[in-house]
């Protein structure tokens, strides 16, 4: 063989080895480097791993809101919130809440009616229910209807597992 082939076809192996994660559902080893239909192997393989795209592992919790009325249960139909006692550390694994406090932007606004005192609160909230920690998933503002300048921050946020 000459050397111009064998560099191809370290070149092919390499690169195959190299995306391994691409190729992750085709079966292949080096001596397959040696065969004629070795690259086009590679190209369904490639085109089958692109027309499926991975499932990603999803934790399907549902979201309880811990304001307003709650989260309706679709068995009863009632709405309910996690009850806890005050003050106390809860943790609850891949569990997803939903929490909001007030603020205002008003320029008479009092101090504790600041978004960072919002955030401090949001804060104590996710801490009481993830004690193990959490990850925030999303942040939103909404403008609170009853007064110009004031709104609700939202974070949605998962415990750890």
């Amino acid at each position: 063989m000459s050397i111009a082939m064998n560099t191809a076809k370290l070149i092919c192996v390499t690169s195959l080895l190299l995306c391994a994660n691409a190729f992750g559902a085709c079966d292949f080893d080096t001596d397959d480097a040696d065969s004629a239909n070795f690259m086009d192997r590679i190209i369904d393989c490639d085109q089958q791993s692109k027309a499926k795209p991975r499932a990603k592992k999803l934790v399907s919790t549902a979201t309880t809101e811990l304001y307003g009325d709650g989260t309706i249960n679709p068995l009863s139909g009632m709405a309910e919130r996690p009850v806890a006692a005050p003050g106390s550390m809860n943790h609850s694994p891949g569990k997803s809440f939903a929490a909001r406090q007030n603020y205002s932007l008003r320029p008479n606004a009092k101090f504790e009616e600041s978004v960072t005192i919002a955030i401090q609160r949001l804060h104590i909230e996710m801490a009481h229910y993830c004690a193990e920690g959490w990850a925030v998933e999303k942040q939103w503002t909404e403008a609170d209807g009853r007064r110009e300048g004031d709104y609700y921050l939202h974070y949605s946020f998962r415990c750890a597992s």
